[in-house]
């Protein structure tokens, strides 16, 4: 393979890493997968990740290992919110021939949109908004399963045990859900309590499960549950579009549960994404090397 220009895409989620190796056409030539990417876990794991995701894609595009300093990078990251973050990230040594990083939500409106103007209300274990328009990045939510992450699959594993324990000490009316809940105990709150003092957001969104389930069946409480998280992202998709943030896409492992239960004033600027975070990322990448190239232009 000729010395041709290389894009490395990267989308570091809380839960695992992807990376996809392109060529300047934008084809894909390689992928690999890794453990999570989350800034918050220290920048010296994060970057291990990465490299261990971007080896895989390297032999996945039948490409020497030592071609790994021909990649232009383009990093989307959970956790780069934060301006510490990022100085560190963009300081920390790397092996590629150059290097960006965004917030994963950044990259992930990027690729919905093609890199156009747009926004994006993830929907997952947690939840956020990021839009772009006309360059002015808006962020929204995302700050984590105590204060926030409204909609999201977490958020209604947690509610939904909630109500469950409710329903046993007969203080609001039970159904099939909450005995399906109280089950994964073996009927004993107390278990409940154990288990939810080590729980992590990731545990509750597995609870979701079961709602998203038994409210396709009909069951009085797994729908309240899901209308109410339901109304809650609304609230994202509203202040993006009070923002004036014409179209706005749904994304996230979450988000097509929650589609059916969102009010329909909040429908008319919902469109299909039509990329996802890698697309996104090798975006990021190749806007920053035409900057390069134009700065080394100009100069």
């Amino acid at each position: 393979m000729d010395k041709q220009t290389l894009f490395l895409a990267v989308d570091g989620g809380a839960t695992h890493c992807r990376a996809r190796i392109a060529d300047a056409a934008g084809a894909c030539l390689g992928s690999g997968h890794a453990g999570p990417a989350n800034t918050r876990l220290g920048i010296e794991p994060v970057f291990a990740e990465i490299l261990s995701a971007t080896g895989q894609a390297l032999q996945a595009a039948g490409l020497d290992s030592r071609r790994i300093g021909d990649l232009h990078a383009g990093l989307g990251l959970a956790g780069l919110s934060l301006e510490a973050d990022r100085r560190a990230v963009m300081a920390h040594r790397h092996p590629f021939l150059s290097l960006t990083a965004e917030t994963d939500a950044y990259t992930a409106c990027l690729g919905a949109h093609r890199g156009a103007d747009g926004g994006i209300v993830t929907l997952g274990t947690g939840s956020n908004a990021c839009a772009i328009v006309e360059g002015t990045i808006i962020d929204l939510g995302g700050w984590g399963f105590r204060l926030g992450d409204q909609g999201s699959a977490a958020q209604v594993g947690l509610a939904a045990l909630r109500r469950a324990l409710l329903a046993c000490e007969g203080m609001l009316p039970g159904s099939e859900l909450c005995r399906s809940l109280l089950d994964r105990f073996d009927g004993e709150p107390e278990q409940a309590v154990l288990w939810a003092e080590a729980a992590r957001p990731s545990d509750y969104g597995a609870l979701a499960q079961l709602v998203t389930e038994h409210a396709t069946r009909g069951d009085t409480v797994a729908e309240a549950l899901m209308r109410e998280a339901g109304a809650e992202a609304a609230l994202l998709i509203a202040a993006l579009y009070d923002r004036g943030v014409g179209r706005i896409a749904l994304v996230g492992g979450f988000a097509r549960h929650i589609r059916p239960w969102l009010p329909e004033a909040v429908l008319a600027p919902l469109v299909e994404p039509q990329g996802d975070g890698l697309d996104g990322a090798l975006i990021l990448a190749r806007r920053a090397l035409q900057r390069m190239q134009a700065a080394a232009d100009a100069g």
